[in-house]
């Protein structure tokens, strides 16, 4: 029988963490037929013996590689059998019924093909939960001082994606730390491109899954505590993929023969003034830019 919902959770050496948040999922959901995916992307932790003592239950996928948050992602998304696929952070709580409530929410609009709930942080403060994609025109007008003369536009580019005024509304796309999908919209759109390692994988996933019809949603009655920075990071490395990730957004969404040099010229001009704070990280993206070899839209 099909699940109403797979759960995926990518653990890199978070093993503690990923414990707390199957925890959460046990206690918090009810009244829906789901099953767990967790995926190790290569961090080998121990997490495979911890599932096999304590949740016996869970389904378990070791990576030989850690090749980033959509690649680890798509190991399971490939193989689950569910009406819906929910990617959750390891590193979250849940507050309530959240998953359930996500799945009614997706069941109430054959076209909802993506949505998630609200995040909050250990205070119980609204942190970022959605996003919007900006195009060419708001990446011009941000990399130079031209915002005053575009209102509109810099207002969402101040959208920090908190949902403060606990709305449901339509958005670009929901964060990665608690998003659902349709199956449905998954088999049209693909799964995550996984020349991204980490940041806004989600967001240019969202983005062909509107381009497929479907509608993408914040529904507030979703309630997540998202615990912050508990991963490991490195500081240079994680600047690169940040920027890295950034070009591939506009890049593969935006990206045609035409203005590909006006993309490149607008993230050069807006990496300049960061050359002397972050220089290792700007010339692995000037030379990730100049080795490009994806195909234009």
């Amino acid at each position: 029988m099909q699940k109403d919902v797979s759960i995926i959770l990518v653990n890199y050496k978070t093993k503690d963490l990923t414990k707390q948040c199957i925890e959460s999922i046990y206690e918090k959901t009810k009244d829906l037929n789901f099953d767990i995916y967790v995926v190790d992307n290569a961090s080998y932790d121990g997490i495979d013996e911890l599932l096999k003592q304590e949740f016996p239950d869970v389904k378990f996928i070791q990576s030989d590689v850690n090749d980033g948050f959509g690649a680890g992602n798509n190991h399971a998304l490939r193989v689950f059998d569910a009406k819906y696929a929910f990617l959750l952070n390891t590193d979250t709580i849940l507050i309530n019924n959240a998953i359930k409530i996500l799945y009614d929410f997706m069941e109430s609009d054959p076209m909802m093909g993506a949505a998630g709930g609200n995040l909050y942080d250990e205070n119980n403060k609204n942190i970022h939960s959605y996003g919007n994609i900006f195009d060419l025109t708001d990446l011009f007008i941000k990399t130079f001082p031209l915002r005053i003369f575009f209102p509109k536009r810099f207002k969402k580019m101040k959208d920090r994606g908190e949902n403060k005024n606990n709305e449901c509304k339509s958005v670009d796309f929901i964060t990665g730390a608690d998003v659902m999908l349709r199956k449905e919209a998954l088999d049209k759109a693909g799964f995550f491109d996984e020349r991204f390692f980490m940041y806004s994988e989600e967001a240019e996933l969202q983005y062909r899954i509107k381009k497929a019809g479907y509608k993408i949603f914040i529904t507030p009655e979703a309630k997540i505590i998202h615990l912050h920075n508990k991963s490991p990071k490195k500081r240079e490395r994680m600047y690169f993929e940040f920027l890295k990730s950034k070009y591939l957004l506009f890049r593969l969404c935006y990206g045609t023969k035409q203005n590909l040099w006006f993309i490149k010229m607008l993230l050069y001009a807006g990496c300049i003034g960061k050359i002397f704070s972050h220089r290792e990280a700007i010339c692995n993206l000037f030379s990730f830019i100049a080795k490009d070899k994806i195909e234009e839209n």
